[in-house]
């Protein structure tokens, strides 16, 4: 026994040596199916929970049907997807002074990211990835690796895209374009619709054999339809294709107070929404006995269920949704709508406001083969 003191002593000291050399980077509000974090320095591997702490020496993995979602020290927000692996290089953030300094690598599979104070107060800031690093000028972007070539999104703020050649490729604010395909040979595809591997929002995860599927309606552009010029100092492609408003169809909603993402993270339990306002409207004119119910499983970060219906001239408007809870926002796909007997489709956008009692959001509903009858409005949802 006595043998055993010293050498029980040491392995605390290393332990504790080990855990004070490391800075804490975030804290999990997200966890779902298999996601791991390996210490880079021990090759020790845990399984994160929602509130377990991230650190600055983590290389964190998602399994398939898996995904996972930080609040990182500065306030920023990562949202990790399914087959994806991201090493945390440094994070460091003094909440004194409120400087500090973030770099992490995208390996394998996609992430999006709201950055935090670090950005907005001017420190650096960067994503290195397969294709290049990205420099951030304070925004809120998506990446995403398919087989060697990496696509970018960038909902709001710009981005700077070094690549291995070292020309610069800058997209978002002020930019004419902000989404891209990087090819593996550092070719750039630039476009000013959003590639449809990110009209794709919702992860096909769940508790059971049903999935959910986003709206895959929006195709990506084919070279060929797409390459009007080849600069090659960029070794750049622009697309041609027409304008459209991609913030009023795809941005997600920033997120400058980090407050609303813990409370969503200490909330335990299911809660069931209803409809306490709206404002809804039919090409077929009046609406009436409108009702929408929204079930939200705060345990699992889920929507199981919900429900919207009402009645216009034309008969019973009825649409069923399910989807996941992504950082402040809902992901929504609405699985079967129908007006009267016909088949219908829809979308649904919502969000949780300051106070996560309440959901607040629009939806859109049309006949299948006669889309000129439709439907949709805003809503208002509470306990």
């Amino acid at each position: 026994m006595k043998h055993l003191i010293p050498v029980l002593s040491t392995l605390l000291c290393v332990s504790f040596f080990s855990q004070a050399s490391t800075t804490v980077a975030g804290k999990t509000i997200l966890a779902r199916g298999a996601v791991l974090a390996t210490d880079a320095e021990s090759a020790q591997q845990r399984t994160l929970k929602r509130r377990d702490t991230v650190y600055d020496v983590d290389k964190i993995t998602t399994g398939e049907k898996s995904k996972a979602q930080f609040s990182m020290s500065d306030g920023g927000l990562i949202a990790l997807k399914e087959n994806s692996e991201l090493n945390i290089a440094n994070y460091e953030f003094n909440t004194t002074t409120q400087q500090g300094s973030a770099s992490i690598e995208l390996i394998k599979g996609g992430l999006r990211s709201i950055s935090g104070v670090i950005k907005k107060n001017g420190g650096a800031y960067s994503v290195k990835t397969p294709v290049g690093s990205i420099g951030i000028r304070g925004t809120h972007f998506e990446l995403q690796l398919v087989d060697g070539d990496m696509y970018v999104a960038v909902w709001d703020g710009a981005i700077d895209l070094t690549l291995e050649d070292q020309s610069i490729v800058s997209l978002g604010s002020n930019e004419p374009f902000s989404f891209a395909q990087v090819t593996s040979l550092g070719r750039v595809i630039k476009t000013t619709q959003a590639p449809a591997v990110f009209t794709q929002t919702i992860a096909s995860i769940s508790d059971d054999t049903n999935t959910i599927s986003g709206d895959t309606s929006a195709e990506q552009p084919t070279e060929q339809q797409s390459i009007v010029q080849n600069n090659t100092s960029e070794k750049t492609i622009d697309a041609d294709i027409s304008v459209t408003d991609v913030y009023a169809q795809q941005q997600f909603q920033a997120v400058n107070d980090a407050t609303l993402i813990d409370r969503i993270a200490q909330r335990q339990g299911v809660f069931n929404y209803q409809a306490t306002s709206f404002d809804v409207s039919s090409s077929l004119g009046e609406v009436s006995d409108f009702s929408m119910s929204m079930s939200v499983d705060f345990d699992n970060g889920t929507v199981p269920d919900g429900e919207i219906s009402f009645n216009d001239a034309g008969g019973n408007w009825y649409a069923a949704y399910s989807g996941l809870i992504d950082l402040t926002k809902l992901d929504l796909a609405v699985t079967f709508a129908s007006h009267n007997n016909n088949k219908a489709t829809g979308q649904i956008d919502a969000v949780f406001l300051n106070d996560i009692d309440t959901i607040t959001g629009d939806f859109s509903l049309s006949e299948i083969n006669n889309p000129a009858v439709n439907a949709g409005g805003d809503f208002r949802l509470e306990p």
